[in-house]
Parts: structure tokens; C-alpha cells; sequence
């Protein structure tokens, strides 16, 4: 149910590429929180065995040789057959590559027939960033990792994900349990993936392809397509499931935003899988998007709604841009909850230190947690009247305005900063990103308290 979002370098403002998703669905009731590996899951003895890496949900590969640190999201705390790390959700390395995680896709009959998915211990959504981010050395070397372990190891199921880095962003999908393919964003274009298979018309010979080894051959043979074509390539029919109203909607949705010269139906059967915008896109596009699958009123007489905002648990913009220095070229617009009532915060990458208001989440009825206090705050808001939650969102809305505004000032001031003294530019963006967020913390909180007395007030009066 979530959407994702990949932006070519030369379609963004700044030259930035940018990796986005809306996390939809309501798995479980820990606090979403914020990590940082300085080593990888395998640097410890108790989860390796024999030269195996065991993964939280089974999956079992060689120890990788490189160990490179670096960011992530988790959803959850513990669980799977080790207690280690699962759902890390995103997260960005030390060589600035990004990883975002997944979006569900339904198989047909005939690929589920022809290569079954694992019942346990594949690839899966749950392990792909702790799996892929301490290995990557760039975008395209993630997505052949990836493809790698699918092929040999097999997926537990179909599911699409987006490897990045300051250059090029890549969208691979899962057809089957060990067949998979991945297309490159171009660099002037955007991507827009949400629900069913996405990837059609390709060249599989292309520079801008990769694919598993057979993939051609296997979808002749078992018929999955009546007349495949290796320069017009169609995984998504091959694999998938035409794609639901809901679904292509949200894809519209987007596009329209973003390309509105385009005019095309609502509900058509299939829509481009990468257009260029007709201006160059900023944050504020982004951040717009993942929200209008919530605001915009486009199907009032449905009961279908493109993406209930109840069922958003976080969204994240990742901004990677090569003119920074390497250790600050990620940052991450992150909301810690839904974005129809929770601000856009931007952390750096180089946030290492992470408070405790932002680094647990082992109780999910934690008070003292930040995800908490916005989840908290929409609810409040939410619960109250149409004017109260309008109000939370002009209040947002002029605080991310503030934020984005001090990003072009913060940009060049770390550049001259770094130059000088690459330590201390370093701490300087670790400071401003936990002295966003604990401000905006601080400001949910506030603004919970008040919503409460008001509504204990109303209560008392009637």
C-alpha cells in the first residue's frame, strides 16, 4: 500500500537526487526510532555461525567482507529467530548510498506456479537495508548485491525497493522467488511506484537494465508472457497483477502534481513508468505529493480514498546531493508519523549521536518518545473538529517553510565550514538536526497539552 518516489539528479533543483516513500499499513505497535550502526549486525559473534550471517528472519549468507557504517529507521525492536535487526525501513551509508524499503506487489497465478516464494529465510522486505547498507559502494552496486541474493537465496516475496546514491537512483523489482529486474531513473526523469508491478517496455540489453540470469529464457518457457520481447521487456504482465483503481490513482495523482501538462485518465490501465517534470523539483513538490494522496478531494463521491492518512506510520524525502562534502551529502526529510499532521524534520546523515527521545522505542506506550508525541498530537487534533486539524497543519507547514528556507543559507555555510574545519562542520549538523527535532518535540508536546485542557473544557461545559 505505500508509494515510492525516485528522482533523477538533473530533475530536482540543486542536482540533488531524491529517494521518497509514504510507509502505509499498521504492522505493529512499536515506536518507530531513529539508529545508527557504527558496525554492522555481523560484527558480532552471536549471529554468525560456520561463516554464515543468520538475519533476523533466517535468512542465512556468507559474512560479508565490508563493514561500513551507517543510518537507519527501524520499526521495530526485536523479534524474528535471532532478536536482531529487522524493518530498518531506510536508511543511508557511508558512501552515500540510500536505500528505501519496500513496496508489496501481488504475483499472478502462473509466476507463483513456475517459482514459488519461500515460505521463511529468504529476501525479504524486513532484512533488505540491514542486508544491503553495510556492503553498497554505490547504487549500482547495491541493486547487483541485492539481485545477487535473490537469485541464490531466493525471496520470501515480490516486493520493490529503491538503491540511490548522488548520481543515480535504481528501482529493482521481485517477480518470483528468484527472478528480478531493475531499471535506472534517468537522469532527468522521476518515478512513481505504488502497489502492483511497475516495470514494462525495457530493453533487457540496455545499459540502463540489469536482471536475473535466465529471466528472458524463464518467462518464455514457462509462457508467462504470449510473445515476450527482449527490447520491449514487460516483467510487470509477465509477473504481476493488473494494478487496482486504488492504486492508479495514487500514480496519477502524482504525475499530475508533477507533470501537470500531462493529461491522462485517472483510472488508465497503465501509466509512464518515468516522466520528466516540466520544472525542476524541489522538497516542497515532494513533500506536497505524499501528502495530496491524503488532501486532495479529486474522488469526493467515492467511498475509496487514495491513501487514508490514519494508515501512514512514517514518510521520508532522502536528498542526495554530490556538490556537499562526502560526510554531508544525505539529508533526510523525515516525518515521525503521518505527513497530513506531522512536520517534514530534516536530519543529516551525520547524525551520530542520537538523543533518547529519538533512539528507543521498546515500550509501545513510551511517553518520552518523539514518534510518540506526533502520533499523539495527530490523534488529538484529528479527534477534535476539521478547524483543529487545520490549524495543526498551517502550524507545520510554516515551521517546514522555516526549515527548507534555512537549508539554502545551511548549504553554503557548510561548504566554507568544512574547508576550515571538517570536524567541526560535522558537529555543527549533528547539533542543528537533534536541535530540530527536539524543538519540534517539545512543540507536539506543548500543543497536546493545550488540545487536552480544550477538550476537557468542553466536556465540563456541556
Amino acid at each position: 500500500m505505500c508509494i515510492n518516489i525516485a528522482i533523477g539528479r538533473e530533475a530536482s533543483t540543486g542536482k540533488q537526487t531524491m529517494v521518497c516513500r509514504n510507509e502505509d499499513g499498521s504492522r505493529h505497535g512499536w515506536n518507530r526510532y531513529l539508529a545508527y550502526r557504527h558496525a554492522p549486525e555481523y560484527a558480532s559473534s552471536q549471529v554468525v555461525r560456520d561463516g554464515q550471517w543468520i538475519l533476523g528472519n533466517g535468512l542465512s549468507v556468507c559474512v560479508p567482507a565490508s563493514r561500513f557504517a551507517y543510518s537507519a529507521m527501524p520499526g521495530t525492536v526485536a523479534g524474528g529467530k535471532t532478536g536482531r535487526h529487522l524493518h530498518e525501513g531506510r536508511g543511508i551509508n557511508e558512501n552515500n548510498v540510500a536505500v528505501s524499503t519496500t513496496n508489496g506487489r501481488a504475483m499472478n497465478l502462473l509466476a507463483r506456479a513456475a517459482d514459488p516464494l519461500l515460505v521463511e529465510g529468504g529476501v525479504s522486505e524486513a532484512v533488505i537495508p540491514t542486508l544491503l547498507l553495510p556492503q553498497a559502494l554505490s547504487a549500482r552496486h547495491g541493486i547487483e548485491l541485492l539481485g545477487g541474493y535473490i537469485a541464490v537465496h531466493g525471496a520470501s516475496e515480490a516486493s520493490g525497493v529503491i538503491v540511490a546514491d548522488p548520481l543515480e537512483a535504481w528501482y529493482l523489482e521481485t517477480g518470483s522467488a528468484h527472478h528480478w529486474i531493475a531499471v535506472r531513473v534517468p537522469a532527468d526523469s522521476y518515478l512513481v511506484v505504488a502497489g502492483g508491478m511497475r516495470v514494462h517496455d525495457v530493453d533487457l540489453d540496455g545499459d540502463d537494465v540489469l536482471h536475473s540470469p535466465g529471466l528472458f529464457e524463464f518467462v518464455r518457457d514457462q509462457r508467462l508472457l504470449a510473445c515476450p520481447s527482449r527490447q520491449r521487456f514487460d516483467f510487470a504482465r509477465a509477473f504481476g497483477v493488473p494494478g487496482s483503481a486504488h492504486d492508479a490513482e495514487r500514480i496519477w495523482l502524482a504525475q499530475k502534481h508533477l507533470t501537470p501538462s500531462l493529461r491522462q485518465s485517472p483510472r488508465r490501465a497503465r501509466h509512464p513508468l518515468f516522466l520528466k517534470p516540466d520544472t525542476p523539483l524541489c522538497v516542497t513538490d515532494v513533500m506536497t505529493v505524499l501528502r495530496s494522496t491524503s488532501t486532495w478531494r479529486v474522488f469526493e463521491s467515492r467511498r475509496e480514498r487514495p491513501s487514508p492518512h490514519d494508515q501512514v506510520e512514517a514518510s521520508h524525502i532522502i536528498c542526495l546531493n554530490g556538490e556537499m562534502p562526502t560526510e554531508l551529502q544525505g539529508l533526510i526529510w523525515q516525518t515521525l508519523g503521518s505527513p497530513l499532521g506531522t512536520p517534514y524534520l530534516p536530519l543529516y546523515h551525520a547524525l551520530q549521536e542520537i538523543p533518547h527521545e529519538l533512539s528507543h522505542g521498546s515500550d509501545p506506550q513510551g511517553s518520552h518518545s518523539a514518534y510518540r508525541a506526533f502520533k499523539a498530537i495527530l490523534s488529538l487534533a484529528g479527534g477534535e473538529t476539521p478547524e483543529a486539524l487545520a490549524a495543526l497543519q498551517a502550524m507545520w507547514h510554516a515551521q517546514e517553510q522555516e526549515f527548507i528556507f534555512q537549508q539554502y543559507h545551511l548549504k553554503a555555510m557548510l561548504i566554507s565550514m568544512y574547508q576550515q574545519s571538517p570536524q567541526s562542520a560535522l558537529a555543527f549538523a549533528q547539533h542543528y538536526s537533534t536541535g530540530s527535532v527536539l524543538q519540534m518535540v517539545e512543540k507536539a508536546q506543548r500543543e497536546c497539552q493545550r488540545l487536552m485542557t480544550s477538550s476537557t473544557e468542553k466536556r465540563n461545559n456541556t
